[in-house]
This record gives structure tokens, C-alpha cells and sequence, in this order.
């Protein structure tokens, strides 16, 4: 994948919109989706209209008509002033216009007579917060006059606040412009279908307000974008602040001071820049700087320090990061860095795009088949590494209760280190790692498979045999096929010692898990609880090195065929003990039973 990249999520931003979209209109809100910040993505576009947006809202009209080029279906509103040498393009291109100047809706007027067009406006009015509008004093003055133009309909009227003086939309500044409209549709014996209250800066108003009054719309970006309110700049509940992420790729990493040495004069940017002293640190750099994004907008996902960026170069204290030559580090962005990383033309724009479960579940079993194919040519060349029963072991952990009789999960002994660290962790998290599942035998696999199957005849009588089978074998394997016969899976899940149950992984009632197509890794129709706690789970288990399976988010596989296969391994280090050669503990290292061939 190119870097430097950012990656856009359109299932996070339909999240968003739509999870904002029925917040404010529990009190009678709509929103419109401001798509400046994006420029106008067509995909990001088309996004928001699948997910109930009817208005776009857009500064530059080179953007909407990109958006319309695309085939993106909407109302299109220019959301800047027009400027009035683009007065016949506005009308043309777009649907509805914001307006604070009598000379330009004129303008407007006598094109949409000349186009046999009607052309909406809506009035800004100021504030305070002194960047577009229209004194109130003179706002009457001024509709007088818009309403005896021909081609313009008036829609209402709106306000901006926090963008430039950074003024507080507050209940009382609300109130003001809800009771302008009342006074307007009275003198002018109209009705305003649209009084817009300001931008995602109102969320706290809409928040603690009881009475909204007149306002019925808002013009939403950074909140749709970036699930912040801007005034505090703390996230938004229910929301995403990674619908966004920008990629960089490290091109040096060295050991160096953390001062420069010799006299310090300005920079490229001509700013004085001064340094902290931390003696001898890791310092990478990273294929981007100030000519591609904002960088004090960037705040990174790992463990690192920005120290500094150039108009190419962004300098930062990699710390105790796993990073080297060609690693990528990931970044959240504000408002301003989304802004510039989506305008420039050296940052690939990598769409992530949302897919139904039906197409997820197809390439889960084209990718399982494939899987199946690959297991069957890998070759094993055993480590005899020994089976350790995590039962002895110290770590703090939950076992499920076994069909086998005296089951004593045993694990290889890498496995066996590996769940240790995994179960600390989850200490210092206030929860605990259940063992469902370790090592199996011949026997122990067809019992599993003989429950599935009684279970689904007397579920499904009108199967055949043949149809029971293919049901099971989509999440049991057959005994001498099955991974858990070499010591290298897992089957695991996550207690919470908080709440004193298993989490919700979306297909699990506590320990009891519903076998179907949900039980894929990361299928699209479980809820977002269920998708972040299957996240924490394989992330646990990933960078211990472990793989999950195609179809099951509790299976983990290590050191075995099927991990040999994911990870384009020569070999697998682990192969199938069989029961015969588990024999009785022969030593114990420390303190623990291992078991050997």
C-alpha cells in the first residue's frame, strides 16, 4: 500500500452520520454534511447520502460539481458567500446558497431569470462571531428586498459561530436567532423552513438544552468526520475518532541526541525551535511533513514522540516502539490536519469500503478453501518441544469446563509462555483469560463433533446426514484434520472482573457459543461492543504471533500447519500427538508438568 496514505472508513463515517443524525433529530434537528474538509471525496459523498444525508454542503463550487460529475445524488448548498463573478456558475451548479450580501443575491436573480431557474438562499446573520452575516438591525431591510426579487425563493435563515472568533453557541445566542425568524415570518407573513443554528460547534447547546426553539438544521463536518465537539475538542460519545487515520513510512531510524549541536538560529519556517533535553534517543523520520498535512494536527496511535517536522520530513522520538526501515506509523487527525492531508495531492487517498455480510462471508470461504488447500502441502518438521498443562501453571485464568474427562489443557511449552503474557495483561486490565480448548485427542475431537451433530439432527430433522455433516464441518473439524491435536490452539475468551461475566464477542451467551456465519472473525453485522472486544481478543493473541481462524474469533493457532500457511512459513514446528504418545509428567520445570513424546 503507497505511503504516505490516509485511510478512510466509510463504514466508521456511516456510523457517524447516522448515530448523529438521530441524536439531534430526537429533538427536531436535521442535519446537513458539510464536505469541504473531505474535498468533496465522491466516495465519502456517496456515503453520506446512503446514509439518510439528503444535503450536501460544500465552500467551493468546484467540489459540488465534482461531487454531481460522480453521479452523487443530493440538494447541493454553497456554503461560502458566493463570490459574484461565480453568480451564474452558482446557479447552474448548485441548489441553494448561503447569502449576507444584497449586491451578489441580485446577481443570483437576474442569472436565474436568464436560466429559467428558481435558486434557494438562505440568509446568514452575525452573531458575533464577525466572519459572515448580516447585522440584525439590518435584516429586515434586507428581506424587503430579497422578496421582490424574481428567481430567488428565501429558505430561512442561519448563523456561524466558533469558526473565527471562536464565539460560543450558546442558548442565548439561539434564542436570538430563533426569535428573529418568529419576528420575520410575522412582518413578512412567510414561513422559514429552515433556521440554521451553526455548525458541530452546537453540540454541547444541543446537549443541555431543553428547548431548541425555532432551530430545526445544522452544518455538520468535523463531527461527522472526526466524532469531536471542536470548541473542547473531547470525542463524542458513540462515535469514531479513526474514521480517518494517515499512514507515514519511517525512511531513518538512529540512535541520536535529542539537542542539536551548534548554534541555533531560525528554521526553514523561520520559528526559533527549541529542544528538550533526553540525552540519547531513538529518532526516526518519516516520508511527510508540512507540505502534506497539518503536523500540530496529528496525534499518533502508538507510543511516540512528534518532536519536529520540515516542508518533507516529520521528525519523532520513536521511544520504545517496535519500529525499523520501512515500518508505517499511524496518526488521528484534527480538523485542520484533515483538511490538508485530504488537499494534498502527495497523500493517496485509500478508501476502505463497507461490505455486506453476504460478500464478507464469501471471501471468508473462498479464503478458507484456499487455507485447506495450502495445509495440505506444508510439511512438519517437529521441534518435540513439550505439552504443558496450564492448569499448573500461575496465571490467572478461567477454564471452562471440558467434555473430556480429566482434560488438563495442555499447551506447547512457546504456547504456554505466550498465554502468560497474554493473562498479565489482561491482570493490569481488570480482566481474565478463559481457556475453553488446548491440546485434543483423536477421541476428545470426535466427541465434539458426534454433540454438534445430535444437536443439529434434533434441531433439523428434515436434513439428510450429508447436510448435518456440512453444517458441522463448517466450524468442527474432523478428528485427525483438526489443529488442537498438535498443541499450538487455543480456544480463548475474556472474562470482565468488573461487570463478573463474559464479554459480548456477538454470538456468545457467557461460555455457550451460537455456532453460524457470525462466528467469523470480523463480520459486519455484530454490534460495535461485540466488534471492539473480538478486537481486544485477537489483538491479545496477534502479537503474541498467533493467528486467528477464517471462521472462529475464539481459535488461535501457533507453531502449527495452520499457522504455517498464514504466515508463508517454510515449515510448521508443530505436528500431531496423537494420545498414545502423551505420556505421565517425566520432569518438572519449575514447577511445572511438562509431558513429552
Amino acid at each position: 500500500m503507497p505511503t504516505p496514505r490516509i485511510d478512510i472508513n466509510l463504514s466508521k463515517i456511516a456510523h457517524n452520520v447516522k448515530t448523529l443524525s438521530s441524536l439531534f433529530r430526537s429533538k427536531g434537528i436535521d442535519i446537513i454534511a458539510v464536505t469541504k474538509g473531505v474535498c468533496a471525496h465522491p466516495h465519502i459523498a456517496n456515503i453520506l447520502v446512503k446514509s439518510g444525508v439528503k444535503i450536501l454542503a460544500d465552500s467551493r463550487i468546484a467540489n459540488i460539481k465534482k461531487m454531481r460529475n460522480a453521479g452523487v445524488k443530493a440538494t447541493f448548498l454553497l456554503i461560502r458567500t458566493p463570490m459574484i463573478s461565480q453568480a451564474e456558475s452558482v446557479v447552474l451548479d448548485t441548489d441553494m446558497s448561503l447569502n449576507s450580501e444584497l449586491s451578489v443575491i441580485k446577481r443570483l436573480s437576474k442569472f436565474s431569470i436568464l436560466h429559467n431557474k428558481i435558486h434557494k438562499i438562505i440568509l446568514m446573520v452575525e452573531l458575533g462571531d464577525l466572519r459572515e452575516g448580516i447585522v440584525p438591525s439590518q435584516l429586515e431591510n434586507t428581506i424587503k428586498k430579497v422578496l421582490t426579487l424574481k428567481g430567488i425563493e428565501l429558505k430561512g435563515i442561519g448563523t456561524n459561530l466558533a469558526c473565527f472568533s471562536g464565539v460560543k453557541p450558546t442558548a442565548e445566542k439561539m434564542d436570538i436567532l430563533s426569535a428573529i425568524a418568529i419576528s420575520i415570518e410575522k412582518k413578512f407573513h412567510i414561513k422559514l423552513s429552515i433556521i440554521s443554528g451553526g455548525n458541530s460547534a452546537n453540540y454541547n447547546w444541543f446537549k443541555t438544552t431543553k428547548d431548541v426553539g425555532r432551530i430545526n438544521n445544522l452544518r455538520l463536518g468535523e463531527s461527522i468526520f472526526l466524532g469531536y465537539e471542536p470548541l473542547t475538542g473531547k470525542p463524542i460519545p458513540k462515535l469514531y475518532q479513526d474514521a480517518f487515520m494517515l499512514v507515514a513510512e519511517v525512511i531513518e531510524l538512529k540512535n541520536k541526541s535529542s539537542v542539536p549541536n551548534g548554534e541555533i538560529g531560525l528554521d526553514a519556517f523561520g520559528n526559533k525551535p527549541k529542544f528538550k533535553d533526553q540525552g540519547i534517543i531513538r529518532r526516526a523520520i518519516l516520508a511527510m511533513g508540512v507540505q502534506d498535512v497539518m503536523v500540530t494536527g496529528l496525534t499518533p496511535k502508538s507510543d511516540i514522540e512528534i518532536l519536529g517536522a520540515g516542508g518533507d520530513h516529520i521528525i519523532i522520538n520513536a521511544k520504545k516502539e517496535d519500529l525499523k526501515v520501512g515500518s508505517e506509523v499511524s496518526f488521528t487527525l484534527k480538523y485542520g490536519a484533515l483538511v490538508t492531508a485530504m488537499n494534498s495531492s502527495y497523500i493517496f487517498k485509500n478508501i476502505i469500503t463497507p461490505i455486506s455480510a453476504k460478500e464478507y462471508c464469501a471471501i471468508v470461504e473462498e479464503k478458507d478453501r484456499l487455507h485447506k488447500k495450502k495445509i495440505a502441502i506444508v510439511t512438519v518438521k517437529e521441534d518435540h518441544s513439550p505439552l504443558i498443562s496450564l492448569q499448573d501453571s500461575d496465571f490467572n485464568l478461567i477454564f471452562e469446563k471440558s467434555i473430556q474427562k480429566n482434560y488438563r489443557y495442555l499447551v506447547r511449552k512457546g504456547v504456554f509462555e505466550k498465554i502468560g503474557r497474554i493473562s498479565k495483561l489482561l491482570d493490569n486490565q481488570g480482566k481474565k483469560l478463559i481457556i475453553r480448548s488446548a491440546w485434543r485427542s483423536f477421541e476428545h475431537q470426535q466427541k465434539l463433533w458426534d454433540q454438534k451433530a445430535s444437536y443439529m439432527k434434533e434441531k433439523h430433522p428434515e436434513k439428510t446426514i450429508e447436510e448435518i455433516n456440512e453444517i458441522v464441518s463448517k466450524f468442527i473439524a474432523p478428528k485427525k484434520q483438526s489443529t488442537h491435536s498438535t498443541g499450538g490452539a487455543v480456544d480463548a475468551l475474556i472474562y470482565d472482573l468488573q461487570t463478573k461475566r463474559v464479554l459480548d464477542f456477538g454470538t456468545n451467551d457467557g461460555l455457550h457459543i451460537d455456532l453460524n456465519e457470525k462466528c467469523y472473525p470480523k463480520h459486519p453485522d455484530i454490534s460495535e461492543e461485540a466488534k471492539k472486544n473480538r478486537k481486544l481478543l485477537m489483538k491479545l493473541f496477534e502479537d503474541e504471533d498467533f493467528v486467528c481462524d477464517h471462521k472462529e474469533y475464539w481459535h488461535f493457532d501457533y507453531g502449527n500447519i495452520g499457522w504455517a500457511v498464514e504466515k508463508n512459513k517454510e515449515y510448521a514446528c508443530y505436528g500431531v500427538l496423537e494420545e498414545s504418545f502423551v505420556q505421565s509428567a517425566v520432569l518438572s520445570y519449575p514447577d511445572k508438568v511438562f509431558f513429552y513424546l
